[in-house]
């Protein structure tokens, strides 16, 4: 546990030379963007937040360093989940400020808030699923074709759920199912998605066990 802490810790201390680019893409989009199309802060801010996690590594080279250390590579793949995932909460927890603070000050409702910030959280963690056995397998010679298809895929998927939240028909007849069958939906949906991501540090740990560093 401690490894692991540590591990988490240091990802996030590489992000604070980022911070400058997260404040000023969370100013411009969230008044451009967030109250008639939140697709630019809620579908790519957090696709951005995984990057900048995942990527820290690979390109400092840090990778080579971890592996020399008495850590299990297990240990080092399981951290970068739990940052990845601490990221994206992170995100997504600041695009839900920002646009209901927003929201405070225009009266137009345009979509379901709460509908939109668990369908893009879970769309960006079945993105992450798919992301990170990638990323451990292409290394820095694929990272930066993936990091593009991630990103459109992110924002495909945030544009599908935006579409639905913007429809009171389909939103309605989505939220009276889910009301209806509330315990079973919600528990299905996070055991699912809990087991897409075991699935996926499975692979992740599988691939980078065997790779040479």
């Amino acid at each position: 546990m401690p490894n692991i802490i540590n591990l988490v810790r240091k990802d996030f201390i590489l992000q604070r030379r980022y911070l400058w680019i997260i404040a000023l893409y969370v100013l411009a989009f969230s008044g451009m963007f967030s109250t008639n199309n939140p697709n630019m802060l809620y579908g790519l801010f957090p696709g951005m937040m995984l990057i900048l996690v995942v990527g820290s590594d690979m390109r400092l080279g840090n990778q080579q360093f971890l592996v020399t250390l008495p850590i299990k590579r297990s240990i080092i793949v399981l951290a970068k989940y739990v940052s990845s995932v601490l990221a994206i909460f992170l995100a997504e927890a600041v695009c839900f400020g920002v646009s209901f603070g927003i929201r405070q000050f225009n009266s137009e409702i345009v979509f379901n808030e709460y509908f939109l910030l668990a369908g893009s959280l879970a769309s960006v963690l079945l993105t992450m699923s798919i992301y990170l056995p990638l990323y451990f397998w292409l290394g820095i010679h694929g990272a930066q074709f993936l990091n593009i298809a991630m990103m459109v895929l992110v924002m495909l998927g945030n544009i599908a759920i935006s579409s639905i939240a913007s429809d009171t028909n389909d939103i309605e007849q989505v939220i009276s199912w889910i009301n209806s069958h509330q315990t079973g939906s919600i528990a299905l949906g996070i055991s699912s998605l809990l087991l897409i991501i075991v699935i996926s540090y499975l692979i992740s740990w599988s691939i980078f066990k065997r790779k040479d560093l």
